[in-house]
């Protein structure tokens, strides 16, 4: 799968790009001004960039593939061109010197490639992959950063960031390389080719298929269910005909979120607005947010803008700014405000979760909030500090609790409890974790439990509900018990001991962890 960033180049030249060296000058001499391209090297600056190595190289593996695509849709397809750039923020002299540079100067890459059809009046370049480091800022948060292997010159080098690809109008458009973003992430292969996708999307088609006209709801689903991806997608149009209020119960925000915290991402299909949008849609992928620890939002909600009312705790989404994803049209990496995109524009929302999710980041923090309040006589009369700040939180009158929900496996989170100690050092019973191991299945919803202010400011949490994401639940019916694993809370652990048909009863052991421990990270 990555032969088309290991070819050897045919040429390869070394750009300074200290001034006068011009960014918009060398796109439009050499390559098309696309907004995409000029992203690429507009980021690159933004990381400091010094050098841009420009490689020549020949057709391999997934763009030779794509190329003998093309000429089964477009007869007069040819390749005119197909370019390797690296941008570094360290003066590179000579290609002779690529071999000792210093792998960390490396800011990102993007492989361009020139697409020729006469017929279709298409003559212009676009980007076939690129990737980026992120922005070092703490609160720019993007989970699960895969390592990519790339040669440059005659050297090997690998660098973190997420997949990026552009639409061509041909054998590819938005739906398909934002799906290769996100399996690019997960996929043991680590990448998946567009001739795959187009395979799977026509066998899942109904009345014929052209890949230029895009990927409808059908075919992304069984595109996730081939690679055996779990997801809980929110189709908003056919929903609305059942639930006028789905968008208000259902925001699309909290898929993308939940799907972005667990380390898997997000899709959002939306609807273009505007005197000449007709009926046109997009859809891009997300995989990480920004956190503002000051924002307004949390507080401000409840207090001025839904008195009364209220979901009962403080989603932690409502400290994310910005959602992080790509944009073909514009380029990688963006930011996208999480509040911009207005709900009835919203269209489809999909979230990817570890494997065997059977219901969604939103229903897990109901069924964690229906589950903390079952256990809050407990947490009352407990006398430890922390236990009784969230008693206080947690009653039924003040509902003031901060939920975030992660799918994570359970290798994941044993190492989260085995590696963490609370704020006074302690740490957990090894005895009780050899326990957790045996009792949990291999995948797990875990709901992290904190206070509005130890949340932002400290970026921790009292404890967490742990959730078994195999047990299906229908928000309709009763609760299901089955669904609760365990509540890991200040001093101690909880887990039922019995239930009737109103209420859980609890059991619980004592825990090492005595106050909050930091949130776990995937």
């Amino acid at each position: 799968m990555d032969l088309h960033r290991r070819a050897a180049p045919t040429h390869v030249l070394t750009l300074c790009t200290d001034a006068p060296f011009s960014s918009f000058d060398w796109i439009e001499t050499h390559l098309s001004p696309t907004e995409s391209i000029r992203r690429c090297f507009s980021l690159a600056r933004s990381l400091e960039m010094r050098t841009v190595v420009v490689e020549d190289i020949p057709a391999c593996g997934m763009i030779r593939d794509e190329n003998d695509e093309l000429l089964t849709l477009v007869p007069d397809y040819t390749m005119a061109g197909l370019k390797r750039l690296s941008f570094w923020k360290i003066p590179i002299s000579d290609p002779s010197s690529l071999s000792a540079a210093d792998p960390s100067g490396l800011c990102g890459y993007a492989i361009v490639k020139h697409d020729r059809v006469p017929s279709r009046n298409r003559d212009h370049w676009h980007v076939f992959e690129a990737v980026f480091r992120k922005y070092p800022h703490e609160h720019n948060c993007v989970p699960r950063q895969r390592a990519r292997g790339i040669r440059i010159g005659d050297t090997e080098f690998t660098i973190p960031g997420v997949l990026y690809a552009q639409q061509n109008g041909l054998n590819k458009v938005c739906a398909h390389v934002a799906l290769r973003t996100l399996l690019s992430r997960i996929l043991p292969a680590g990448d998946v080719s567009y001739s795959e996708l187009n395979r799977l999307a026509r066998k899942a088609a109904v009345g014929g298929y052209d890949p230029a006209k895009g990927l409808g709801t059908p075919q992304i689903r069984a595109i996730l269910r081939h690679y055996k991806v779990s997801f809980r997608d929110m189709d908003y149009i056919e929903e609305e005909k059942k639930d006028k209020n789905i968008r208000r119960t259902h925001p699309f925000q909290k898929f993308l979120y939940a799907g972005i915290e667990s380390g898997c991402g997000a899709l959002l299909g939306f609807s273009m607005t505007g005197p000449a949008a007709s009926s046109e849609k997009h859809i891009i992928p997300f995989f990480g947010h920004t956190f503002n620890k000051d924002t307004w939002v949390p507080e401000a909600d409840s207090a001025y803008f839904d008195v009364g009312g209220g979901i009962g705790y403080i989603p932690s989404e409502s400290w994310t700014s910005s959602f992080l994803g790509h944009d073909d049209n514009f380029g990688p990496n963006l930011c996208v405000p999480r509040m911009y995109v207005k709900p009835e524009q919203a269209e489809y929302a999909v979230e990817l979760l570890q494997d065997g999710a059977m219901y969604s980041g939103v229903h897990a923090e109901a069924i964690t909030l229906l589950f903390l309040y079952s256990l809050w006589p407990e947490l009352a009369k407990s006398g430890n500090p922390w236990m009784k700040r969230l008693a206080a939180a947690a009653h039924p009158k003040v509902r003031r609790v901060v939920l975030r929900a992660l799918c994570i496996s359970r290798a994941t989170y044993l190492l989260h409890l085995r590696s963490v100690r609370d704020w006074t050092e302690k740490q957990e019973k090894p005895a009780l974790l050899g326990i957790l191991e045996k009792l949990l299945p291999k995948t797990v919803w875990v709901v992290e439990i904190s206070l509005p202010h130890l949340f932002p400011a400290n970026e921790r949490k009292v404890g967490e509900i742990v959730l078994n994401p195999f047990v299906p639940f229908n928000p309709k019916a009763p609760i299901n018990y089955n669904l609760f694993l365990l509540a890991r809370l200040p001093g101690r652990l909880f887990v039922i001991a019995s239930s009737s048909a109103d209420i859980p009863k609890f059991m619980d052991v004592v825990s090492g962890f005595e106050s909050h421990l930091p949130l776990l990270r995937v």
